[in-house]
């Protein structure tokens, strides 16, 4: 019994591992069949409906209703059936050549239409998003110079008040001057001064020296003289004398 148990677990197990493997790959091959039928319902271009492409077709003639475009078009071949007719325009290799270079034109027309329109549209667009960024920067210096004139309301207070400072220290400046100038006077009258009494001082020792070289040199020519000196002599003697008799006395 427990050999059966047992043997049954083994069996559900192997068939449980084998099973899923097969659903991944089931799941994933749906998946993978999906993802081709989407990309190419993308790719593959829808089919026009034959009255949209008559109705395109027909757009293409000139004029502005059903009657207008059907004239247009009974006009030309008339035109082109009675030219071919008299013989006046006969179609030969170079009207073949000519319709090719054409329709090679209105192919190239049609196709590139689009793609001009579609580059000039996006040059369009870049060149207005070039303006509008063009025109928000300038809006942004304006409004900061605006911002920037806006704090200066007191400009016309200060600018009377660095007047008056201006005025002020000009007036200072010219005080300053005029005591510089008053001090440079004092200084060179002082120096002036200071050379004269130099100079009289000096003129003054000058006169004093040859004031006592005078007496010096007088006084060596009198004591030359025999008179004088034989006078000094006697006076000398006498008052040796009297020196004498006061100290015996």
């Amino acid at each position: 019994m427990a050999s059966r148990l047992v043997s049954r677990t083994a069996m559900r197990t192997a068939l449980s591992q084998s099973v899923l493997p097969r659903q991944v790959a089931a799941a994933s091959r749906g998946a993978l069949i999906q993802q081709k039928n989407q990309y190419a319902t993308e790719t593959t271009p829808a089919r026009p409906e034959p009255k949209a492409a008559a109705e395109a077709l027909i757009n293409r003639f000139p004029g502005q209703t059903l009657a207008q475009k059907s004239g247009t078009v009974l006009v030309v071949s008339s035109i082109a059936a009675y030219l071919i007719s008299k013989e006046i325009y006969i179609i030969d290799a170079e009207t073949f050549e000519m319709g090719c270079i054409f329709g090679a034109y209105y192919l190239w027309y049609n196709m590139g239409k689009e793609s001009a329109a579609e580059y000039f549209k996006e040059r369009r667009g870049t060149i207005k998003r070039v303006l509008e960024q063009a025109r928000e920067e300038h809006k942004t210096v304006v409004q900061e110079r605006i911002a920037h004139i806006t704090k200066m309301d007191d400009l016309v207070d200060v600018t009377k008040g660095m007047f008056e400072m201006s005025k002020e220290i000009a007036k200072l400046e010219a005080e300053a001057y005029e005591l510089k100038q008053k001090v440079a006077f004092t200084t060179e009258i002082k120096s002036t001064l200071d050379a004269w009494v130099r100079h009289e001082a000096s003129i003054r020792d000058s006169q004093q020296r040859q004031l006592v070289q005078h007496v010096i040199d007088k006084i060596k020519n009198n004591l030359q003289d025999p008179r004088l000196q034989q006078q000094i002599l006697a006076e000398s003697v006498a008052e040796v004398d009297r020196l004498t008799k006061g100290a015996a006395a």
